[in-house]
């Protein structure tokens, strides 16, 4: 994620944009660790506290909470985005889909713990919304072109509902209801999307 830094002026001593810097990293590091520990909301005097800070300072980096939860999801997201995998197309099927589901399954587990606290702030800003959009249109376009001579096999209709289908089984929402919902272990999480995502190509291929 970029840092935001102050101006400096001729007065200011050498380095202080540095510790502003490192000011604010301190602060979304803070913020996101109670968000990985299950807070919601994480309370601006808890990530004061851990930060090393007093939350007149935490108001100085950050006009209110939802401006730094943002950064914090900006932080997560840019994670996620940056993950690229080993991958080869030319591979057989059964072990693309092995390697997107081991990606998927990673990326999953990380964000799990803090599921509540992004979907929360889905909804409370158009912001943040808008950064989960584009991380659900990047992987969507990454599944494009991993499965892409799979997908111009298929009709155009067809190839758009695999996609979707694709895209939506291996949406961290899926992860969330396997590991949290169903109450399934990783491996079982893992063999559940396995089955689907197989069954997507299968189905669509059958009715080509």
């Amino acid at each position: 994620m970029d840092v935001e830094t102050f101006a400096q002026t001729p007065s200011q001593a050498p380095g202080r944009g540095d510790r502003v810097a490192r000011t604010r990293e301190a602060i979304i590091g803070s913020a996101l660790s109670l968000a990985l520990a299950g807070e919601v909301a994480p309370i601006v005097r808890d990530i004061a506290k851990m930060a090393g800070v007093s939350a007149r300072t935490v108001f100085q980096h950050f006009a209110d909470t939802a401006e730094l939860y943002v950064a914090v999801l900006s932080r997560v997201l840019a994670a996620a985005l940056g993950e690229s995998p080993d991958f080869n197309t030319a591979w057989p099927l059964d072990e693309r889909i092995a390697m997107i589901i081991h990606q998927s399954s990673e990326r999953g587990e990380r964000l799990l713990p803090m599921w509540t606290f992004v979907e929360t702030l889905q909804r409370r800003s158009s912001e943040a919304s808008t950064m989960v959009v584009q991380l659900y249109s990047a992987n969507r376009a990454q599944l494009a072109s991993w499965f892409e001579h799979e997908l111009a096999a298929l009709p155009a209709e067809s190839r758009e509902r695999t996609l979707n289908a694709l895209a939506m089984t291996l949406a961290p929402e899926s992860w969330v209801v396997l590991r949290q919902r169903l109450g399934l272990t990783v491996e079982q999480a893992r063999d559940e999307l396995g089955f689907v995502s197989k069954a997507v190509f299968n189905g669509h291929a059958a009715r080509a």
